[in-house]
């Protein structure tokens, strides 16, 4: 499955139509008060759009895959509305109340979707336009609901979207909603219920998570660790490690936007905290792609390679990552380190596995790259810094800005997800399925996404549309390729699938050693 924006789908034209959904408006059918709070994300996302003075740039997440044949409409209906029962997040709305944001939440079965016709989409760039306007203009997430379905009908098969923005769903829901839907859309033809099993709330993840969270203060041992590594940043996040010419990362620096921050005319309830990167005038279009870094075989090769050398296959994408940053940069950002913003999963019971909702927490990583340092040496380095960031990510990142007293603004930030591993993922292919992101606009945001499927592991990227960003980041991504392929190129890749385990321990090790990096 590819992650890609809505110009990188090569959306089919057809007859499109809009399935909105809306309180079912029967008796009885009301938003009932909900003591459950927002999670920290859902807050801080909120507080961000009512405290910009112009429009926020759009921050949706989206998915598409195919339906055989022409739609049902009555069983594709049931199947939406028995996927919005089951995920309960999407019956619920946050509405800013004085200082603070409350909750409604509507009853399963409350419910319904209004179906409209929208024309027809003569070419793939009309499509992709109009589907995009549409993502843009009804996944507001200061109103419910802040997702919409979409279908385009053509020959042969229809296509289902599903946008919604971020205050909704993570990376990980998104994956969930192809196997879901055409599950409960199969059953719905056949007459009878998919059983896919109960799942948790989101609302109550929610509630557990602001009951953690209340715990933490300024001598929590995450909260510490956090102070020392913004202080020795120079009291702010790391930004993409550029050449020593490009002064404040990619963006145009700091005196070139002085005046147009959140300073300057942006505004939020009383009470509200509004942070440092609330929008503002700034306008800095962003640009984005996806580039293949291994084939399914390479891509197990790297990985037995990685274990073998008692890693794992993301501590060495990122010792590449940090050679390719400091080979492309002329150094490593920070005085010999190579350092991050990670993004780590809160799915920490069975419930919340197949869950919908934004269940991600932010960790910092940093570890030393060296010129000739050996591949081993900076993934064990990589690591150890995974593994002292990822029990960090459990303390919500804006609670950590709230308990510091300092609005952090997050500029340069490496993702990886193991595709393989959610459900359906061997049918996506036959579905056709995607997953979409908006357009984002921002001067400095650096953003990688590693992602392995059974087709093998790709990066999908954005930055900055600058003459900055033009020059430093598509260099430092050719170089994390270089970077992968001069690892594995020490062994017999051809080799991997039936000899990896007759490989003894000092003949990977020499191949492995013999590999350096930057």
């Amino acid at each position: 499955m590819k992650f890609t924006d809505m110009y990188g789908l090569n959306a089919h034209p057809g007859i499109l139509t809009v399935w909105r959904p809306e309180p079912g408006g029967g008796r009885g059918v009301r938003w009932r008060r909900d003591g459950r709070p927002p999670s920290y994300a859902q807050e801080a996302h909120i507080v961000r759009s009512l405290a910009a003075s112009a429009p926020a740039s759009p921050s949706w997440l989206a998915t598409a895959f195919e339906l055989p044949g022409e739609v049902r409409a009555a069983a594709l209906e049931e199947a939406l509305l028995r996927w919005i029962d089951r995920h309960e997040s999407l019956r619920s709305r946050l509405v800013p109340e004085g200082a603070r944001l409350r909750r409604d939440t509507l009853a399963p079965g409350a419910v319904r979707i209004r179906r409209s016709a929208a024309g027809l989409c003569l070419g793939h760039r009309e499509a992709a336009r109009r589907l995009e306007d549409l993502f843009d203009r009804e996944t507001d997430p200061l109103d419910w609901p802040s997702y919409v379905f979409a279908t385009v009908t053509h020959a042969g098969s229809t296509t289902l979207y599903v946008g919604a923005d971020h205050a909704n769903v993570d990376g990980y829901s998104i994956l969930l909603v192809a196997y879901e839907i055409r599950a409960l859309y199969a059953a719905a033809v056949r007459g009878t219920r998919a059983d896919l099993g109960r799942v948790g709330s989101f609302l109550d993840f929610a509630r557990s998570e602001r009951a953690g969270a209340a715990l933490v203060d300024t001598g929590h041992e995450t909260i510490l660790q956090w102070r020392d590594f913004v202080a020795e940043n120079g009291g702010e996040l790391p930004a993409f490690p550029a050449s020593p010419s490009s002064k404040d990362a990619l963006s145009a620096g700091k005196d070139a936007l002085a005046g147009t921050g959140p300073s300057a005319g942006t505004h939020a309830p009383a009470g509200m905290h509004a942070p440092a990167d609330a929008p503002g005038p700034v306008c800095a279009p962003q640009l984005g792609g996806l580039e293949w870094l291994l084939d399914a075989e390479q891509a197990r090769a790297f990985d037995a390679l990685c274990r073998r050398a008692g890693g794992n296959l993301f501590a060495g994408l990122l010792a590449c990552l940090a050679s390719a940053c400091r080979a492309s940069a002329g150094h490593s950002g920070h005085a010999g380190e190579f350092r991050t913003l990670v993004p780590f999963h809160t799915r920490s019971h069975a419930r919340w596995v197949r869950s919908v909702g934004w269940y991600v927490g932010l960790a910092p990583v940093r570890f030393a790259v060296r010129a000739g340092d050996r591949f081993t040496e900076l993934m064990t380095a990589a690591v150890r810094a995974l593994d002292k960031a990822r029990p960090m990510a459990a303390v919500p990142f804006a609670r950590v800005a709230e308990v510091l007293g300092a609005p952090l603004e997050p500029r340069f930030m490496v993702s990886y997800m193991d595709m393989r591993l959610a459900p359906g993922a061997r049918q996506w292919g036959e579905w056709g399925a995607a997953a979409l992101r908006s357009r984002r606009t921002h001067p400095h945001e650096v953003y990688f996404w590693i992602n392995r499927t059974f087709e093998g592991i790709y990066l999908s990227f954005r930055y900055p549309d600058t003459a900055r960003g033009r020059a430093e980041v598509p260099p430092c991504i050719d170089e994390v390729r270089r970077a992968v392929t001069r690892v594995i190129g020490a062994e017999d890749v051809r080799d991997t699938r039936g000899a990896r385990g007759a490989l003894d321990g000092r003949d990977a090790r020499d191949g492995r050693e013999a590999a350096v990096c930057g």
